[in-house]
């Protein structure tokens, strides 16, 4: 797959307390602008655009600079990637049969942890986007060491999953967003909560 152009640079560096970490809530903020777009711009962006890329079952999406990086695999048939709200190696957005999967890497200082990450996503999309809701999520063991936490995400008139992955001892994390329009395929849901749920970690622990 050609890689898509970077439409947007990630966000700059979040402001640090006087410890000289990064609050959870500063570190989910580059995320939540995820959630907001998929919730309200991005279908009417793509629809004026029209820059849908077709993606290949199988292709391996890279996520972060050097070699701190994390791998979403395309599960299934279908999907198609949004140029224009994607910035490669640091978010994807790719659409099937209406339902929308929205990656993004967030660089932190230091060690983070899953329920920190969470509980700070929950405080600022509730600001950012008082229609959506954000479950309590559970805890998350992924491959090679990777941990984790996902919960059910509504907004917008649609339903889906939030989650949140960390690699073991390394300072970034990544958010992956799901959600479906009504009358969505039901293999396209499953398919993109496999993708959430599969995000691998290739420096991870052996």
């Amino acid at each position: 797959m050609d890689r898509a152009p970077a439409a947007r640079r990630p966000p700059e560096e979040p402001p640090r307390d006087r410890r000289g970490s990064v609050r959870p809530w500063q570190a989910v903020l580059g995320v939540l602008l995820v959630v907001v777009a998929l919730t309200a711009g991005w279908p009417l962006i793509d629809g004026a655009l029209g820059d849908r890329e077709r993606v290949a079952a199988g292709t391996a999406l890279v996520l972060g600079p050097d070699d701190e990086i994390a791998v979403l695999r395309v599960t299934g048939h279908g999907w198609t990637l949004s140029k224009s709200s994607s910035d490669p190696d640091m978010a994807y957005a790719l659409s099937r049969d209406g339902v929308d999967l929205a990656a993004r890497y967030v660089p932190l200082t230091g060690a983070g942890d899953p329920g920190a990450l969470w509980g700070g996503l929950r405080k600022v999309q509730s600001v950012a986007d008082s229609g959506s809701r954000l479950g309590a999520g559970r805890r998350l063991t992924g491959a090679r060491g990777a941990i984790g936490r996902s919960g059910s995400l509504t907004g917008g008139g649609r339903v889906g999953s939030a989650t949140v992955w960390l690699p073991p001892g390394l300072g970034y994390a990544v958010e992956i967003i799901v959600l479906a329009r009504p009358g969505a395929a039901p293999g396209a849901v499953a398919d993109a909560t496999a993708m959430a749920r599969g995000l691998t970690f290739p420096q991870g622990a052996p």
